[in-house]
């Protein structure tokens, strides 16, 4: 199965059932349009914390319908995310949204011991991109959580991308493990933990994918460039997910597929429900697929 569009995440979403997002601080304007879109579809529940006068009188302003929402009264943020926790350890909601708060409150709160959310995985972020110049879905990771991950890491940062391709249906993503060159470079770590990554795979402990690596930006997604080189693996100018070497270079990477017109949507995987920590320069459609696609990672596999 092959992903072309970020698009086809309403279709996927419309066949799992509706999945309940809690919208954390939901007084901010392009996050409380966003859930509500996706509400108003009918393909998720919105469940809203926050401050519910100053909510309703933002959906009243904008013309929304209350109908099937429920409220949750927060005055303060640490409060909120504490309560959307339970709710996620109750099983009234499936997975959260950031709303009107910084990121690292959010994740501060989030992670905290006693609210329950951890489950002994590393957290980490998952970016699906939609590239006019590219002819499917790709996704990278990780681009917003873990500055320099180890090797250890690195493991545990594919395994949490490659069960979300799962939870879309697609079976094997073809993963690329980046480095400067596809030739091992004993001097560079990416480079001798790419191979140590492809390694894994071989033996058996990395599966439900194809892991190449150390492999370069353009020989993962350029044919040609493969072609030129005479470079040979099924991951070649057709890769599903990059494995970018740390932060740094993975946000760099995102951010200028977007400059380049891409379209994209991320979900942070790892914790007891998904997260959505879209930027606040974030436009209302990335934000609308990055709901989306929060609803299609909380599946139980």
């Amino acid at each position: 199965m092959q992903l072309r569009s970020l698009d086809y995440f309403a279709t996927i979403c419309a066949g799992i059932g509706k999945k309940r997002m809690a919208v954390v601080m939901a007084e901010n304007e392009h996050s409380l349009l966003a859930a509500m879109r996706a509400h108003q579809q009918g393909l998720i529940q919105a469940v809203l914390i926050g401050d519910e006068k100053k909510i309703r009188a933002l959906m009243e302003e904008h013309q929304l319908s209350t109908e099937g929402v429920r409220f949750h009264q927060a005055d303060e943020p640490e409060k909120a995310v504490t309560l959307a926790t339970r709710l996620v350890l109750e099983g009234e909601v499936d997975y959260l949204m950031k709303g009107g708060l910084e990121t690292r409150t959010m994740m501060k709160a989030f992670i905290a011991r006693e609210n329950g959310m951890r489950t002994g995985r590393l957290m980490s972020q998952v970016a699906f991109v939609e590239n006019p110049f590219y002819h499917k879905l790709l996704a990278l990771t990780d681009s917003a959580l873990n500055p320099k991950p180890d090797l250890a890491q690195k493991k545990q940062i594919l395994e949490n991308a490659v069960e979300v391709f799962h939870s879309m249906g697609v079976e094997c993503p073809k993963v690329a493990v980046l480095a400067a060159a596809e030739t091992l470079n004993p001097k560079l770590q990416e480079s001798t933990d790419a191979q140590a990554l492809k390694e894994m795979y071989q033996r058996g402990e990395i599966t439900g994918c194809i892991v190449e690596g150390p492999i370069s930006i353009d020989l993962s997604i350029e044919p040609e460039s493969a072609k030129i080189k005479g470079y040979d693996s099924p991951v070649a100018g057709d890769a599903d997910l990059l494995i970018c070497p740390d932060l740094v270079s993975g946000n760099m990477m995102g951010k200028m597929m977007l400059f380049m017109g891409a379209r994209s949507a991320n979900v942070v995987v790892g914790a007891r429900a998904p997260v959505i920590l879209c930027s606040r320069s974030a436009t209302e459609e990335d934000k609308f697929q990055s709901i989306l696609l929060g609803a299609i990672a909380s599946q139980e596999l």
